[in-house]
C-alpha cells in the first residue's frame, strides 16, 4: 500500500522521520534545502525548517499527523515560518528570538530551552551550538533513531546538486566533503564554548546527521562532525575534544 504523502516526503526512519527538499538561491548558488518532520507521541508532528506550505505539502503532513511544532533552527532558516504558522495556527513556533530581528513577520512562541517545550517533546534533546552567535542555532537529537537534526551545522555538495553549487563547492573545498558552510567558517573563532558543544554532540550515539543543505550523513557521522569543526577547537583542547 502506498505511504500517504510519499510523493512529497521521503522516509528516513519508518513511522518516525520524513524529509522533503526544495531549491533555494543563496549567495549566487542554488542549494537543496531540507525540511525534516518528526512524529512524536500522539501523532504530533514536529516540523524543522518548514518549506512552503503548499496544498500538496499540507495534505501530506495532515496524512502523517497533526502539526504542533514549527521549528526555526537558527536565525537564517525562517523564510517559510510565517506561512506555515498561518496555515497551522494552533502550532507553536520554537526558535531563537534573533530570527524575529531578521524577519518581522516571524513570531517565535518559545525557545528550544523553554521548560514547557522540553517537557512536551521528551522524544528530542535540544543542544545549543554555543560560541557561534552568527548562526544562533540549536540542534536536536532523536535518541530512538540516533538522528541528529540540524540546519547549518554541516554541508557538502554532490552530483545531485545544481551546477552553480557544484562549482562553488569545488572552489571552497565542499564538494564530496562534509564541512561547515563557508560563511559559518568565516564568522566562527575557536573557543571553549564551541568545543564543548561539539563534544556534547560527538558523545551521542549518532546513526545519521540530517542537515539542510546536504544528503543525510550516515558514513562515520561522529568522525565527520569532528573533522568539520576541528578548526574551532582551541589548541589546548585539541586532544580531548577531537580524539575519537
Amino acid at each position: 500500500m502506498p505511504v500517504a504523502g510519499a510523493s512529497v516526503f521521503e522516509v528516513v526512519v519508518p513511522d518516525s522521520i520524513w524529509v522533503t527538499e526544495r531549491p533555494i538561491w543563496f549567495g549566487g548558488v542554488r542549494l537543496r534545502s531540507r525540511t525534516t518532520v518528526v512524529r512524536l507521541s500522539g501523532d504530533a508532528l514536529w516540523v524543522h525548517s518548514p518549506c512552503t506550505p503548499t496544498d500538496d505539502v499540507c495534505a501530506a503532513l495532515d496524512a502523517l499527523g497533526e502539526v504542533r511544532w514549527i521549528v526555526v533552527p537558527n536565525r537564517f532558516h525562517h523564510l517559510q515560518t510565517p506561512a506555515a504558522a498561518a496555515r497551522y495556527p494552533d502550532a507553536l513556533v520554537v526558535g531563537p528570538k534573533s530570527a524575529e530581528s531578521r524577519n518581522p513577520h516571524v513570531s517565535v512562541t518559545m525557545g528550544a530551552d523553554d521548560p514547557a517545550y522540553v517537557r512536551s517533546t521528551p522524544e528530542l534533546i535540544s543542544i545549543q551550538l554555543r560560541g557561534v552567535p552568527f548562526l544562533d542555532e540549536t540542534v536536536f537529537f532523536h535518541p530512538a533513531s540516533g538522528s541528529l537534526i540540524a540546519a547549518d551545522l554541516l554541508l557538502s555538495a554532490c552530483a545531485r546538486d545544481h551546477w552553480t553549487w557544484r562549482t562553488a563547492a569545488r572552489i571552497w573545498g565542499r564538494y564530496g566533503k562534509v564541512r561547515t558552510p563557508p560563511d559559518v567558517r568565516v564568522h566562527t573563532r575557536a573557543s571553549t564554548a564551541v568545543a564543548e558543544s561539539i563534544a556534547q554532540m560527538r558523545a551521542l550515539p549518532l546513526q545519521r546527521i540530517l542537515v539542510a543543505h546536504a544528503d543525510p550523513i550516515t558514513d562515520r557521522p561522529v568522525q565527520q562532525l569532528a573533522e568539520a569543526w576541528s578548526f574551532a577547537i582551541p589548541p589546548h583542547l585539541g586532544q580531548s575534544s577531537t580524539t575519537l
